[in-house]
This record gives structure tokens, sequence and C-alpha cells, in this order.
């Protein structure tokens, strides 16, 4: 793909972004017709290889179940492996990463409130700016002195946008 310096571009006028506007109008409806037909045929073949990933994909879990009931029934004979080598494939067990878990009667809630009656050492506080609280009072008295003794203010970014007109391409 070819790159081209950028140049410079300065004092348009009305009728330079009005060809403009019609160019990118064009250029963006022959893009949508391109990208419409790419996925046409992207959905074409999909289509014609579905039933055929759908079987394939049930046989890989069938012989998937088999596999894991021979490993699990074989795992004391390991030793301290982990894994095993079969003639066509390695199967074996991978050990997660720790998590914490909760008995089924309890809720994270219920199990919060003893930890930190117990064991609040293990409790932890989070402490952040409520931001939106500040947009919420950037038209209040209180947010000028917000800005003058703690350096924050409330800022809106407004970005260029250009919206073609989709139209249809007209052939000669």
């Amino acid at each position: 793909m070819l790159r081209e310096k950028k140049k410079v571009i300065n004092n348009v006028n009305y009728e330079q972004a009005q060809e403009a506007s019609a160019k990118y109008a064009e250029l963006t409806t022959r893009l949508g017709s391109i990208e419409a037909q790419m996925n046409e045929r992207i959905n074409s073949i999909k289509e014609e290889f579905q039933d055929e990933i759908i079987y394939l994909n049930m046989e890989k879990e069938k012989l998937f179940e088999v596999l894991e009931v021979y490993a699990k029934e074989q795992k004391d004979s390991w030793g301290k492996r982990k894994s095993v080598e079969l003639l066509h494939s390695v199967i074996g067990f991978r050990t997660g990463t720790p998590k914490v878990t909760k008995d089924r009667k309890f809720t994270w809630e219920d199990v919060l409130e003893m930890v930190q009656e117990k064991f609040p050492s293990l409790v932890r506080v989070k402490c952040e700016l409520d931001k939106e609280a500040i947009i919420a009072m950037r038209e209040e008295k209180e947010f000028h002195d917000l800005q003058k003794t703690c350096f924050v203010d409330v800022v809106q970014d407004e970005t260029f946008f250009v919206e073609a007109k989709l139209q249809l391409l007209q052939r000669a």
C-alpha cells in the first residue's frame, strides 16, 4: 500500500467543502457496498462448512470425555506427573490459579460481615474520587472552591465528525 506524505490543508471554501462532502459520501457508499459483498461471501463459505464443523466438534467432545475418564481413572498411576503422553496427544490436568470460594449456605455479604468482625485485616477499604459527583456539581458555587483548592476541573471535549448521506451508486 502506498503511503503519501500528509499535506497541510488551509483556506477551504464552501465549494471545496461541498465537493469533499460529495466525494466522501460516494467513497463511504462504495466501501459499504464492498464490505457487504465481502460479508456475503464470508457467510456463504461459513454456511458451506457449518454442518461439518458442528459434526467434528461433537465428535471431539465425545472423545475428550473418553480421554478425561481415562485420565481420572489412571491419575494415581502417574505419580507426581500431571500429564501423560499418548501416541497422538498429551493428556493431563492443569492446576488453575487459587481462588476464594464460600459455603453455599452463605452469601458473599454474609462472609464479608463475618470476616470484618473476626479478621478485619483481611478486608479492603477502597478509597477513590467520586468523579460522577464532581461532574454533577459543576454548576454549583462550591465547584469553584474545589477547582481552586484541589486543582480539578470538568471538561468536555468536542470532536469533529462526518456522517455521509448514503446513497445508491448510479453507474453510467
